[in-house]
């Protein structure tokens, strides 16, 4: 619960700067996903998507930031890796869906289930870009359990005393 809290915290205060940046984001995004297509569009020609980018790093910022179990210079580095990470995905999905809706446009009668199924298929990253990548940076010590998990895979054992061990619980 508490982390929920620092959660809805940072993304509070993360949420103006990435308002205040969302068109500016938006279009670079645009710039570069057309500009990758060799495609020359006037500017602000595709819509706004229904989850801005921007919001997304916001979302995934806080994220990173509200976790307590990982260092600060992790929970840094998860941020800035993060950032760019989910700038890629987000043009790799604008040049994916870009590409797929001039691929079925030359078709004739492209069948409403296709249409469908891209949309829905290239927003899927807006949705749960910011959750999988706090999982794969920060997962493996944020989630209850994780420490526990990693030392009986052999893996490195959580910081601090062990049961049975001086200084420890008894």
């Amino acid at each position: 619960m508490r982390w929920l809290l620092r959660f809805f915290v940072w993304a509070t205060v993360l949420a103006v700067p990435c308002w205040l940046l969302a068109d500016t984001y938006h279009h670079a995004l645009e710039a570069a996903t057309l500009g990758t297509l060799g495609i020359r569009a006037a500017a602000a020609s595709i819509p706004a998507p229904d989850v801005p980018a921007s919001h997304v790093l916001g979302v995934f910022a806080a994220m990173c930031l509200a976790s307590t179990r990982a260092p600060w210079k992790r929970r840094l580095g998860a941020v800035a890796a993060g950032v760019v990470g989910l700038v890629a995905l987000e043009w790799l999905t604008g040049v994916a869906a870009i590409a797929w809706m001039m691929r079925d446009s030359g078709a004739s009668g492209t069948a409403e289930f296709t249409a469908r199924l891209r949309d829905n298929l290239t927003s899927l990253p807006a949705w749960i870009g910011a959750p999988v990548l706090w999982l794969a940076l920060l997962g493996d010590r944020e989630l209850p359990g994780a420490g526990a998990r990693r030392e009986a895979a052999g893996g490195a054992a959580p910081a601090g005393p062990r049961a049975g061990s001086p200084g420890g619980a008894r």
